[in-house]
């Protein structure tokens, strides 16, 4: 009887096995390139690959521009899922490859794989959007092969990829441009209030905001203040074509300024309001970093306005702050820009004797200065006024609530209506009535007795 074989020596002659079988077994081609290869007419190896790079924040738009560009009478598509290998997926280089023998190709080449899809909001639009895949595309008598991939910061690749490969290189070029068009023609971000923030991966973000509506009426300044803000930034919109063709430029910079609750927001919000067709993009707190992503954004979409808060957070003067590289990067974007686009800079600031020189006093970056004050008694009349809309106010004598109030802001008197209002509930049965004593004790509570910095947080400043 023949002696068995021991364990290892039966390991070993499986191991050769395995490997002559993988030397010796013919080669063979998947589906998936076999359907590439019928589609082209000619082995996808010898082909050329064009690719371009999208930024995340851009897939919705890159979606919009391929549905337009697909959805041509003139041309037909197949999309087809591709398989990932731990997240990843293969570019149209590894799929061209040709199989090599011993079957591994087969194994662990180009498969078809489930259909990905990630949703994208877009205010009350939800956009599906493809976020890996391949079509197989006809242009008429021009086939060629596109592959999305990308747009994951976990496989390395934070952009969305766009490949394509066919027989014509130039007819591939044609294609990215003619996307990138599209991109534009259909971008769904033109005309909308986007507020700009800190990505969840380190890129920026932009979501679609709904302003509150705030009229003409809602805005309380000394006259010929919110005149000179509306010529700046609506007039010359609204001129824009003859100012250009008088060879004036249209680009320009509007900072405001004044303590805080003075309603430098709200005139923001009012500019809005008065432009619905122009894109508004607001960059606050974390959104401040990214001034390069939104100024792209807002060429590509003019007319346009970049509403920057707070400026001060990423412009104070270099001599008493060093420097930072939102500051230059700000700089360069508000001079690179194109002098003859309607882009409006909107900056804000209440420390507008700290910001940096090269911002606020050199001409073509910041071209009008506006204060804000903080209202005279005429004013807080008025903002009493305004802010007592909706409630039935008993007062016979306001002078001495006007007078009280000298160094408040649009910001505290509001806040002040709506405590009396709440003290009015507090104290009556019925009606919501609200009298001299409720207005009083609002100020009282407001001003002193919950201590000095709820007032200086409203936009208090009591005169010395």
């Amino acid at each position: 009887m023949e002696e068995s074989l021991k364990p290892e020596e039966l390991a070993l002659a499986l191991r050769d096995l395995h490997a002559w079988a993988i030397a010796h077994a013919p080669a063979e081609e998947s589906a998936l390139r076999v359907r590439i290869r019928e589609l082209l007419g000619v082995d996808p190896a010898e082909l050329p690959v064009v690719s371009r790079q999208i930024p995340l924040w851009e897939r919705a738009n890159l979606q919009v521009a391929l549905d337009a560009y697909l959805g041509s009478d003139e041309r037909w598509h197949e999309f087809i899922g591709l398989s990932a290998q731990r997240g990843w997926h293969m570019g149209l280089a590894e799929l061209a490859q040709r199989p090599t023998s011993g079957g591994a190709w087969v194994a662990f080449g180009p498969q078809a794989g489930p259909q990905e899809h990630v949703t994208v909001q877009v205010g009350e639009r939800t956009i599906v959007c493809v976020a890996a895949g391949l079509f197989l595309i006809r242009d008429g008598e021009e086939p060629f092969v596109v592959a999305i991939r990308g747009g994951d910061p976990h496989s390395g690749e934070p952009d969305v990829v766009v490949e394509a490969m066919g027989r014509e290189r130039e007819h591939l070029e044609r294609f990215l441009e003619e996307i990138v068009r599209l991109m534009g023609v259909h971008n769904v971000y033109r005309g909308r209030v986007l507020e700009v923030g800190g990505g969840e991966w380190g890129g920026p973000s932009f979501d679609v905001r709904a302003l509150p509506t705030v009229d003409r009426d809602g805005i309380v300044l000394p006259d010929g203040v919110l005149e000179r803000v509306e010529r700046h930034a609506l007039t010359f919109g609204a001129e824009a074509d003859r100012l250009r063709d008088a060879g004036r430029h249209i680009k320009r910079g509007l900072l405001l300024y004044g303590p805080p609750g003075t309603g430098k927001t709200l005139t923001a919000m009012y500019l809005a309001n008065r432009m619905p067709d122009r894109t508004v993009l607001i960059l606050t707190g974390s959104g401040l970093a990214a001034i390069g992503p939104a100024c792209q954004m807002a060429r590509a979409l003019t007319p346009s306005m970049v509403v920057m808060e707070d400026v001060d957070l990423v412009a104070l003067d270099r001599d008493e702050y060093s420097s930072n590289a939102l500051l230059f990067e700000l700089l360069n974007e508000m001079d690179g820009m194109q002098e003859d686009i309607d882009v409006v800079f909107l900056l804000t600031t209440n420390r507008p004797d700290r910001l940096e020189p090269a911002l606020a006093s050199r001409p073509g970056r910041v071209d009008m200065a506006v204060e804000l004050p903080l209202p005279d008694a005429a004013a807080r009349r008025r903002l009493i006024a305004l802010y007592s809309q909706g409630l039935e106010v008993r007062a016979q004598n306001l002078a001495e609530l006007i007078e009280q109030t000298e160094g408040a802001s649009p910001a505290f008197i509001r806040e002040l209506l709506r405590r009396a209002a709440l003290f009015a509930i507090e104290s009556g049965d019925g009606d919501v009535v609200v009298d001299e004593s409720h207005l009083l004790a609002a100020l009282a509570e407001l001003g002193s007795d919950a201590g000095p910095l709820t007032g200086k947080l409203l936009g208090l400043q009591r005169p010395d």
